[in-house]
C-alpha cells in the first residue's frame, strides 16, 4: 500500500498499550462493517518495527519524503529486507498507533485495505523521533488469505453512530481541489472480480438537502494505482455534528444493476 497521509490529533488512554489500543480500534471498524476481526502477526510486525526505526533514523533524507517513505535504500543505514518489504505494503502514519488508525479510517486509499474482508492478520511497528515526533507502520497486505465472498463493504454502515465529521489528508490526495476541509469518506468496495461500472451518487442531510460531492470509482478513479473496486463518495464540506446522513449509491456491479441507500449520524461536538 503505497500512501502515506497526515493525522488528526486524538488522545490516546493509558489503560491499554499503544498496539492493543490501535488493534481495538481496528477490529472495531472491522465489527461495524459486518467483518471478521484480525490479530497482529509478530513476524510481520518485526518488518514493520524494523521500517518505522528505519524511516526515523534517515528522517531528513530525500528517498524517506512524501511517497518514496515506502521503500528502503540498502546504501542507508538501518536497511533491512524485512523493513523494506514491510514498507511496500503498509499504511505509513506520523503519530502514535491509535491516532494512526483514526485517521487511515478517515481517508479512501488508507481505509479500504484495513477493511478487506480476507484480511486475517496485520503486522505494527512505530518508533519515536523524526521529524514528526512519530513514525507507525501497518502491514495490511502480507496477512491476508483466502476467506468467503463479502458482496461488498460499506463503511460507515448502515445506522452507524458517532461518525467523525472529517476527510483525515492523505498522500496522494484523491481531493486535491479541495482548499477548506471536506467530510469524513463515504466507501463501498466491492470483490475485485465484479466490474464497477456507471456509479452515481446522492448525499443528504436531515433535511433532505443534497450535499455537493466528490464521486470516484473504478470507472473514474481519483487515483487509478489505489482506487481497487470501490466507490468513494466524500462531501465537499465537513459533516455537522449530531447529523443524520443518507447516502444513495448505484451502479452496475458485474454487469448487474446495482442500488444501496442507508444513513449514519454523525459524533456530537
Amino acid at each position: 500500500m503505497r500512501a502515506w497521509f497526515l493525522l488528526l490529533p486524538l488522545l490516546v488512554p493509558q489503560d491499554r498499550k499503544p498496539d492493543e489500543e490501535a488493534l481495538a480500534r481496528i477490529n472495531e471498524c472491522r465489527k461495524l462493517a459486518g467483518l471478521a476481526p484480525v490479530e497482529i502477526d509478530v513476524k510481520l510486525s518485526k518488518g514493520c518495527q524494523a521500517h518505522a526505526k528505519y524511516l526515523v533514523r534517515n528522517a531528513g533524507h530525500s528517498s524517506t519524503k512524501g511517497l518514496d517513505a515506502h521503500n528502503e535504500d540498502p546504501n542507508l543505514p538501518g536497511y533491512t529486507p524485512e523493513g523494506e518489504k514491510a514498507g511496500k505494503s503498509a499504511d505509513i502514519g506520523f503519530r502514535p498507533p491509535p491516532e494512526s488508525v483514526d485517521s487511515w479510517m478517515a481517508s479512501l486509499f488508507h481505509r479500504v485495505p484495513i477493511l478487506h474482508p480476507h484480511l486475517k492478520k496485520v503486522g505494527l511497528g512505530w518508533a519515536e523521533g523524526g521529524e514528526h515526533g512519530w513514525v507507525c507502520v501497518l502491514d495490511v497486505t502480507n496477512g491476508i488469505a483466502g476467506g468467503r465472498q463479502v458482496p461488498f463493504v460499506l463503511y460507515p454502515a448502515d445506522k452507524q453512530k458517532d461518525v467523525p465529521l472529517k476527510f483525515g489528508r492523505e498522500l496522494p490526495d484523491p481531493i486535491p481541489q479541495d482548499k477548506d476541509g471536506a467530510g469524513y469518506p463515504i466507501t463501498v468496495t466491492f470483490p475485485e472480480g465484479r466490474p464497477v461500472k456507471k456509479a452515481e451518487a446522492t448525499l443528504k442531510d436531515a433535511g433532505g438537502k443534497a450535499l455537493e460531492v466528490w464521486l470516484s470509482s473504478p470507472e473514474k478513479p481519483a487515483d487509478e494505482r489505489y482506487q481497487r473496486n470501490t466507490i468513494c463518495v466524500i462531501a465537499k464540506d465537513p459533516f455537522e455534528p449530531d447529523t443524520t446522513y443518507t447516502v444513495t449509491i448505484t451502479g452496475k456491479i458485474g454487469g448487474a444493476a446495482w442500488t444501496k441507500t442507508w444513513s449514519f449520524t454523525t459524533r456530537g461536538e
